[in-house]
């Protein structure tokens, strides 16, 4: 056996000293003659390992080392008093318990396991050493592995990353898992919210959704950091899988998830109005909102919480009510009386500059406004002027949301007020924007605007851009994913005027309308014939 080496750590220097004094206990112990040919294996390794300049100070197994070794120390000590079949009965259990920590020693020491072999380029080796004792390691060892891979689960390549994420699983559904500590249960699911934040990782975690997301669900119920980071590792998994949404919402994830919104730290808020919101996305999950009363914590969210939870509780609020299905339509009315609006017009006017809950807030504001009566208060309430102002936001999803709504406030309101006039110049310019989306809000918002505004059509009229940029919105190889309706619509408003129909000629709607009759748009055979008129007339030529 090495001389032990001069150390600093006190837990090794006990160590050390424990595996230089039992052979010399054992050898006085008769009893320890069946297990020393393993016992004393599991000494000499244990030995090299902890001598090992690799070995990292302060590791965690090296209290349950030291607790072993003590127990070798008292079993041979207390041989007489115990008795000879009790004293076997413990040796059997240490030396089974000392043979797994030798193992677990052993792959400490690893050099490619140490951070230095990681700087060299030994990152590899390094994480499949730490997958190693999370598959094979004792729990001291598989807990320190997981505090470890914590800290460099961003980092891994691609190739690691599928085997770690592998390796929480198993060892999360393994009987070991349901022996965890509760420390080591969250600090796993803190390493599944670190891959879920790692584009090597993340594509992996997604893979074995089925398998993480009843210990996330679990994680949730548990409360503490550990929801946080069971939010953290859902968020990204139910953003564009149905399946590990309704495995949350089946779970009774939506409970959970609105108590940690309820009761979480702010951080915990936010991440938990992400996964709700992730859910809400699909309709056929809605029924869960309503069952567990949703929106009355939401709102309170939206009313109470940081940003980033205004944000993302204004996001789930808007997906609750995008269905245009009984349960979407149930949803909007409950969430109107619940006082969604008032909300939305506090956080409106609270708001400063072009904050990222703005787009959302307009969403909400328009799936509202699909109801007349509930269009006709929001007009009246200086909504019109918010949404207007929106309008000139830095950001195209703003702009959109706001175009949207404006075109359901003007078109399911009983007038259009004054202040949308100054919204028809930035509206021609959305129409020439790069976004299709935007392209088409803002369509749709002017066709609401000029039917039911003679002021805002005469503005559209004086605008040279207006016309040229709806007729290009006819263009199908132009302008794919545009509502051809709206564009026509917009053009029908104020195909009276002789100047805008010379207009439309010389941008080339007649040969644009002929593809739209062919496809049966509405308004396109109207539209073309009051140029064919125009034509007959001799109001301008031909083209």
């Amino acid at each position: 056996m090495p001389p032990p080496p001069e150390s600093g750590d006190p837990g090794l220097a006990e160590c050390l000293r424990l595996l230089e004094a039992v052979p010399a206990a054992a050898a006085s112990a008769p009893a320890f003659r069946r297990h020393w040919p393993s016992i004393s294996a599991s000494l000499a390794a244990l030995s090299a390992a902890l001598a090992s300049p690799a070995f990292p100070p302060g590791a965690p197994l090296l209290a349950p080392l030291a607790a072993a070794l003590g127990a070798l120390m008292s079993a041979a000590a207390d041989a007489p008093r115990l008795g000879h079949l009790h004293t076997v009965s413990l040796l059997s259990s240490s030396a089974a318990s000392l043979s797994q920590l030798a193992a677990d020693a052993r792959l400490l020491a690893t050099p490619a396991a140490s951070a230095a072999a990681a700087a060299a380029g030994g990152a590899d080796s390094g994480a499949d050493a730490l997958i190693s004792r999370l598959r094979l390691g004792s729990a001291a060892s598989r807990a320190a592995a997981l505090e470890e891979l914590a800290g460099s689960a961003a980092a891994l390549p691609a190739t690691s990353a599928a085997a770690a994420v592998s390796a929480v699983v198993a060892l999360l559904d393994s009987a070991g898992g349901d022996l965890l500590l509760p420390a080591s249960r969250e600090r796993a699911v803190s390493v599944l919210a670190a891959f879920a934040s790692s584009d090597a990782a993340c594509r992996f975690l997604a893979e074995e959704s089925g398998a993480v997301v009843p210990h996330l669900c679990r994680a949730l119920e548990s409360g503490g950091a550990g929801a946080e980071h069971a939010c953290a590792a859902l968020l990204p998994l139910t953003a564009a899988s149905r399946d590990a949404s309704a495995a949350v919402a089946a779970r009774g994830g939506v409970a959970a998830l609105l108590a940690a919104c309820a009761g979480g730290t702010p951080a915990t808020q936010a991440a938990a109005a992400g996964v709700l919101r992730n859910l809400a996305a699909f309709p056929d999950l809605l029924p869960w909102f309503r069952d567990e009363g949703a929106l009355p914590l939401l709102l309170q969210l939206v009313s109470l919480g940081t940003p980033r939870a205004q944000e993302l509780a204004l996001g789930c609020l808007q997906n609750l009510t995008a269905s245009d299905g009984d349960e979407g339509q149930r949803l909007k009315v409950e969430a109107f009386q619940e006082g969604a609006l008032a909300c939305v017009k506090d956080f409106l006017d609270a708001s400063r500059g072009d904050e990222p809950g703005l787009a959302p807030a307009l969403g909400l504001l328009r799936n509202m406004a699909s109801f007349r009566y509930i269009a006709e208060i929001a007009a009246s309430a200086s909504f019109a002027a918010h949404v207007a102002a929106a309008l000139g936001s830095d950001r195209s999803p703003t702009r959109t949301e706001a175009a949207l709504a404006l075109a359901e406030l003007c078109g399911n309101a009983a007038k259009s007020r004054h202040e949308l006039e100054g919204a028809v110049p930035r509206l021609i310019w959305m129409l020439e924007s790069k976004p299709v989306a935007e392209r088409d809000a803002a369509a749709r918002a002017l066709a609401a605007l000029l039917a039911s505004s003679g002021a805002c059509r005469k503005l559209f009229r004086r605008d040279e851009r207006g016309v040229a940029s709806a007729v290009q919105l006819l263009d199908p190889a132009g302008a794919r994913g545009v509502d051809r309706r709206f564009p026509v619509s917009v053009l029908l408003a104020v195909a009276q005027s002789r100047r805008c129909r010379k207009q439309m000629v010389a941008a080339g709607a007649c040969g644009f309308l002929q593809g739209l009759m062919a496809a049966e748009v509405d308004g396109a055979k109207r539209l073309a014939e009051c140029l064919g008129k125009g034509k007959m007339l001799g109001v301008f030529p031909r083209t």
